[in-house]
């Protein structure tokens, strides 16, 4: 039931030759009659004094030592099954168990009774005292399901309790640190407390609810060992160890095969489990492996307990110190040396050499010989199963040179055309750069990876690299709103692109745009977020000595738009637009005036060139024919002396409506929506009408459209609509619910994608 692990002492077993006779590594302690025959379950030793040491056993055994384990005396309490043992001095100590709890004031020469009462009549276990006055005593929990953790601060005169209330769990052993907070471990379960033992709750599940007899700490580590598949460990042949390295918060198992009683940890990766069927198990890697070193053990264990790393005691059928300075198998790495110099990035070759085949080497290799290629000290064990002897060597290996050489840069990113200079400085012999340079400078002007290796004077060699990053200088462009070729009184804006730092124009403005009325050549030069300048090319405004001559006369109320004249859809409308011309000594001619959409208008290639006499008025004819209904638009682009004039021209296209009657002297009419695509509309049947009215729309050709009829009154209020339909080529009816309608007349609107096709007139009456 032990505790956590004070002092460690490193055992390292240097290499040598020398051969002795095997011996086990467990040595069986002598006891007097009658202890020689008794089975015990717990031993301790005082902690700073390896002498001081307990051993108690079911039968009520408490057998001393005060040697070293030399010699054992022993005193009984008769009938007392006694699982725990702990002394606080060489004269004060307890002992627990189901007989209850028990003190001594002679150092285990007499014992006096100090148990609490407890009403539930559960199996008491052990206990752990924080001082010579202050303990825990851990009772129950398998059979009434109600753990109680007794506690004292007078040595066991009055006690209280605090319960938990876990089913089928046997609460067995706790442990109270210095600053208060403690474990206690029940059949599969963590418990914690924070006030030193006063109140307690459960922090983890530690796996199934099996017996848990023990609880080790040290560090983050944890260990429990298990036994049998039930609350109080019955069944045999059924056990395993618990290992946790988080604290508690998750555990893996290992199953043993025995029932396993005791457990120990010297560290968080080293410890020991035993248990039944000489049951002496040892990790060294965190519970993820373990060996069964029970060389010199006769029979069961149920508990173990170290001084240090090599000193132990194991206790159950017998009593046994650790014997591991016994001779055995030696191991010995070849080379010889202590320490092997190798160079960063190289490695050395070692073999370890023994008559045992079992090689274990502290980082994890298994095979006896091996490279080495990082600094540092390399233990290698050999551990011989037959006598339970381990023997190890040690060899270290250190670098030659800890020189790291680094490229440096000046400066580390440049413009395009600018160049970077690499150096690699220090203890260097030679330099090989990557671009086939061997001086300790490099001068390069791409981007790229470069790598320089070298050679110290300690012989080492070593590759370093640098990225060099090359910026592309920007190469601005000039945009210009307009014609390069400028007129008195006009003005041109330039533009350099957008995103840079900083602008500047060789006209000394520093916006990204500039406007001007005069003639020139024009150069912007930017900086780039990199830092890197660039320079356009010359963009060259020409300024003439005149002005435009076209004076476009709009009619009152174009608002500078020409419009022509609406039109039906596939017939032609034209229109004359004056023109004044503004010079007073030049002639105005036009001759290739043009539209930019060039679809809906057009213009009589007969009338150019038009001439006009300067300060007098000429005529420009204009035509639109528009393809569908609605609005049509375009832009008259007319050259002029210096720029191109840009007029805005309208029209609209109109339906053509077509009326007849069909053969049941039911009136039809045809309404062509726009030119390549048309619609027959009935007339609405029956007419008058008293609850429902319907009219057939009929598509012939052109794309699809959704269809819909509005009913209005006479002051043009909607009073009825019906269903929206899609209709593709074919013929649908769009019905309207007339039904309660006042008396009188009624139009019917159609709607195409919500564009009117047609009006019907409907009178409604009431019956």
């Amino acid at each position: 039931m032990k505790r956590t692990f004070g002092h460690i002492a490193t055992l390292v077993l240097l290499c040598c030759s020398l051969t002795a006779p095997l011996a086990a590594q467990w040595k069986e302690a002598l006891l007097p009659p009658p202890y020689d025959q008794g089975y015990y379950l717990d031993v301790y030793f005082l902690p700073g004094n390896q002498n001081l040491g307990w051993v108690c056993g079911m039968n009520g055994e408490i057998i001393r030592t005060t040697d070293g384990g030399a010699t054992w005396r022993g005193s009984t309490i008769p009938g007392a099954f006694l699982e725990y043992v702990q002394f606080l001095t060489p004269s004060i100590g307890y002992v627990s168990g189901h007989a209850g709890v028990f003190r001594s004031d002679d150092g285990g020469i007499t014992w006096r009774d100090i148990s609490p009462f407890d009403p539930n009549f559960e199996k008491g276990w052990g206990s752990y005292w924080i001082n010579q006055n202050e303990g825990l005593y851990f009772v129950g929990g398998c059979a009434s399901g109600i753990q109680a953790f007794y506690r004292t601060t007078d040595a066991g005169q009055s006690w209280t309790v605090s319960y938990g209330t876990e089913p089928m769990s046997g609460l067995s052993d706790g442990i109270i640190f210095r600053n208060g907070s403690g474990f206690a471990v029940s059949s599969g379960v963590l418990w914690r407390t924070t006030d030193f033992g006063r109140s307690w709750s459960i922090y983890s599940r530690t796996g199934s609810k099996v017996w848990s007899e023990e609880l080790a700490i040290s560090g983050n580590a944890m260990l429990i060992p298990t036994a049998g598949n039930t609350c109080d460990g019955n069944a045999s042949g059924i056990g395993s160890l618990r290992y946790s390295n988080d604290a508690g918060r998750s555990w893996r198992e290992y199953q043993t095969g025995a029932n396993m009683f005791g457990s120990f940890l010297l560290d968080e990766r080293r410890g020991w489990g035993v248990g039944n069927d000489r049951a002496v198990l040892y990790t060294d890697d965190a519970g993820e492996s373990w060996t069964n070193r029970n060389c010199g053990i006769r029979g069961n264990i149920d508990d173990i307990f170290f001084i240090n790393d090599t000193l132990g005691w194991a206790v159950g059928q017998g009593v046994y110190r650790s014997n591991f300075n016994a001779a055995g198998p030696k191991v010995a790495i070849v080379p010889a040396d202590e320490v092997i110099m190798i160079c960063k990035g190289d490695s050395a070759f070692v073999e370890a050499r023994s008559a045992v085949d079992n090689y274990s080497w502290s980082d994890g290799v298994k095979s006896p010989g091996r490279y080495l290629t990082e600094p540092g000290r390399y233990i290698v064990s050999v551990y011989d199963r037959a006598t339970c002897a381990e023997s190890k060597d040690t060899i270290r290996v250190a670098l030659k040179s800890t020189f790291e050489p680094r490229i440096t840069s000046i400066p580390k990113t440049v413009c395009e055309g600018d160049s970077i200079t690499l150096s690699v400085d220090g203890p260097i012999n030679s330099w090989l750069w990557s671009n086939g340079d061997r001086t300790q400078s490099t001068v390069v002007k791409t981007s790229g990876k470069y790598t320089c290796v070298t050679l110290d004077s300690a012989g080492c060699t070593a590759t370093s690299e640098i990225t060099v990053t090359v910026n592309p200088r920007p190469r601005p462009t000039i945009q210009a709103n307009r014609s390069l070729t400028i007129c008195l009184d006009d003005v041109i804006t330039l533009t350099a692109p957008p995103g840079f730092r900083k602008y500047e124009w060789n006209t000394g403005e520093t916006s990204s745009s500039i406007t001007t009325d005069q003639g020139g050549d024009y150069v912007v030069t930017v900086v780039d977020d990199n830092g890197c300048i660039g320079t356009s090319d010359t963009t060259r405004v020409v300024k003439l000595d005149t002005r435009n001559k076209a004076n476009v006369q709009f009619s009152p109320g174009d608002g500078g738009v020409i419009i022509v004249n609406d039109h039906n859809v596939g017939t032609l409308a034209c229109r004359t637009v004056r023109i004044r011309n503004i010079s007073t000594n030049e002639p105005l001619v036009i001759s290739r005036p043009f539209f930019v959409g060039n679809v809906y208008f057009s213009m009589p290639q007969a009338q150019f060139p038009i001439n006009i006499a300067p300060g007098e008025i000429g005529e420009l004819t204009l035509c639109a024919s528009a393809l569908d209904t609605g609005l049509v638009e375009d832009t008259l682009a007319l050259p002029d002396t210096c720029s191109v004039g840009k007029i805005p021209v309208r029209s609209k296209g109109l339906p053509i409506a077509f009326t007849g009657s069909s053969r049941c002297d039911v009136g039809v009419a045809a309404l062509v929506i726009s030119a390549g695509s048309s619609w027959r509309l009935s007339a609405p049947f029956p007419v008058p009408a008293s609850t429902h009215v319907t009219i057939t729309v009929k598509h012939e050709q052109g794309p699809s459209a959704e269809v819909t009829a509005v009913l209005h009154d006479v002051t043009g209020r909607v009073v009825g609509r019906s269903s929206a339909r899609s209709l593709p080529k074919g013929e649908i009816d769009l019905t309207l619910n007339v039904n309660g309608l006042p008396t009188g007349p009624y139009s019917i609107v159609v709607l195409a994608n919500g564009e009117r096709m047609g009006v019907s007139q409907l009178l409604v009456t009431s019956y």
